[in-house]
């Protein structure tokens, strides 16, 4: 009896340890096959984290920034349509005091001068909620010029850049898209075209020329260009001896009509419609 007990008791340890040593072998062919992570894969799995944070923040900021934008919008657009109301208010009582035969000539004045005034801030506010729609939406119904031309007040301006004529030739393909050369009527508008991304060594023909006849320079309109409207140096080069004059790195040159350079057409901008905001 003591020897079987005995027999028993080695084959039960002998599976022990068998166990033991298969555990054994199996963890270390486990760490074989997934070795730890070494410092280069940490550095670059903790980049690629950080750039998602950076995406995610920049993401959540335009986001905070659009819905601004919008809210804004919103107000201008609310502000417009309840001057809307005002001026057809002020149109309804004027008609109210004609139609009822007590025209007071002081009164009636007053009140055209008033829907004049709101009108014209109607126009205004219109023009603003119109640009700050065309930033986001080139295309968008309310922009007064045609596509790829910029709106600059009353104007709409295109600019080529990618082909070279002559200045009769520059002039006859503005004629073709119903514009003129570019003629400048003042500082701001001059402020405006310097203000355009445009190749710094870019070179465009203006509509202004030297009429030999009243020896003067004369814009395509047949209007004398304001001297307010150069500086000293620029004057110096227009009284030169050349016949036609170019824009280039935000000043006005002359050179010779016949050289071949890029364009600026300038046409009157069409007349903006407040329903085409909504």
């Amino acid at each position: 009896m003591s020897e079987d007990v005995t027999y028993a008791t080695l084959t039960f340890q002998d599976s022990a340890g068998t166990r033991n040593n298969w555990d054994g072998n199996n963890l270390r062919k486990r760490d074989r096959r997934h070795p730890a992570l070494s410092p280069t894969w940490r550095h670059a799995a903790l980049s690629l984290l950080t750039l998602c944070l950076m995406l995610l923040i920049g993401l959540v900021t335009l986001g905070i920034m659009f819905l601004q934008m919008s809210s804004e919008m919103n107000s201008d657009s609310e502000k417009l349509s309840q001057l809307q109301k005002i001026i057809h208010q002020q149109q309804d009582n004027l008609s109210q005091q004609l139609g009822s035969g007590n025209n007071f000539p002081v009164k009636e004045e007053f009140l055209k001068s008033q829907i004049s005034n709101l009108l014209k801030k109607q126009r205004q506010m219109a023009i603003k909620l119109c640009q700050e729609l065309i930033s986001h939406t080139s295309d968008h119904r309310c922009n007064p010029c045609p596509k790829t031309w910029q709106w600059y007040q009353n104007s709409c301006y295109y600019f080529t850049t990618n082909e070279e004529k002559t200045c009769a030739n520059s002039r006859k393909n503005c004629r073709d898209k119903n514009s003129t050369l570019v003629k400048i009527d003042s500082l701001e508008e001059k402020d405006f075209l310097k203000s355009q991304p445009l190749p710094l060594f870019s070179f465009f023909w203006l509509g202004l020329s030297w009429d030999p006849s009243g020896r003067s320079w004369l814009w395509e309109d047949g209007s004398i260009p304001s001297p307010s409207l150069f500086s000293t140096k620029e004057l110096a080069q227009i009284n030169g001896s050349q016949r036609c004059a170019y824009f280039q790195k935000r000043n006005i040159y002359i050179s010779r009509c016949s050289a071949e350079i890029s364009w600026i057409c300038e046409k009157t901008a069409a007349l903006m419609k407040i329903e085409d905001l909504y």
